[in-house]
């Protein structure tokens, strides 16, 4: 298992998180398997049994769709090393899930939020700057809170107008920055982080001068929606607006894969669920004929 564990970090290039859910749910496999000790763990009769049993016990598709990619993955790893003849998943269908639909922001919300943050700025709040910092890398970037938190100085080059992303499995992406974006990054470096004593070259710091964890981030934004009146369910609503905004825009669904990151196209078409309202509106405004 050691192999595999190295062919995930070093090969497939997985972040540790999913090298230890994929490690695990390997795992319980492995246990399901103890009163069977003569199946071959490796064939496709107890793997279909497998996720026969976490259906019967009411597992959700995402969850069995996820089991089932922690065993093909060991399984090719298998095949590709020459333990295993062939793949005995290759034939096992991954359960059809639900389309996501992500939470998100309106534009009236982000409105209102970037109207708290300029009168905090202007108030002087105590750490109002690195908070507006905080929603423009987020909403005004797309980026996730773990890419966000551990953005660096020396990866922004506001001149250019671009940062140097490293995202999910180590991938890097230049994310362009909007001339409102470069203003309060300017403004955050050169003046109130500044007065934190920074101890980290990271962009965000807490008031302790080091790196803004991810619980402080969510604890920032909860404060802030709060006081703002909107209601956020998760820290990803800010990247799902982000995104969102941009495509109701016109924006073009490869750009936006590239600025988020995505390495499927298909990852980024959750984006284009526009409500009803608004592609009645676009409809009326646009199409010749709705035009008297």
């Amino acid at each position: 298992m050691q192999d595999f564990e190295a062919h995930l970090a070093f090969e497939k290039r997985l972040s540790g998180e999913t090298q230890r859910a994929y490690l695990a749910d390997l795992q319980i496999y492995r246990n399901w398997l103890l009163p069977y000790p003569e199946k071959n763990p490796w064939s496709i009769e107890p793997i279909r049994d497998f996720i026969q049993s976490l259906t019967d016990m009411g597992a959700a598709p995402a969850s069995l769709a996820r089991y089932l990619s922690a065993i093909r993955s060991y399984c090719r790893f298998l095949v590709d090393s020459g333990t295993l003849p062939s793949d005995p998943t290759s034939s096992i269908r991954t359960p059809r899930q639900q389309r996501y639909r992500p939470d998100t922001l309106s534009r009236d919300d982000m409105a209102r939020l970037y109207d708290l943050l300029k009168q905090e700025v202007a108030q002087a709040r105590p750490l109002a700057q690195r908070d507006a910092c905080l929603i423009d890398l987020l909403y005004g970037m797309g980026l996730r809170v773990s890419e966000a938190v551990g953005l660096t100085l020396d990866h922004v080059r506001l001149e250019e107008g671009v940062a140097l992303i490293e995202g999910k499995g180590g991938k890097q992406r230049q994310v362009p920055l909007g001339s409102l974006v470069i203003r309060t990054l300017r403004d955050y470096a050169g003046g109130e982080r500044v007065g934190l004593q920074p101890k980290e070259n990271v962009i965000l710091l807490n008031r302790f001068g080091r790196r803004l964890s991810r619980v402080g981030a969510w604890k920032i934004l909860q404060g802030l929606c709060a006081r703002a009146q909107i209601t956020l369910h998760s820290p990803h609503a800010f990247r799902h607006a982000f995104a969102t905004h941009l495509i109701e825009g016109g924006a073009d669904l490869r750009a936006v894969q590239e600025m988020l990151g995505h390495a499927d196209i298909s990852t980024t078409q959750i984006y284009t669920h526009l409500d009803q309202a608004y592609l009645r509106e676009v409809h009326q405004t646009f199409h010749p004929r709705n035009r008297s």
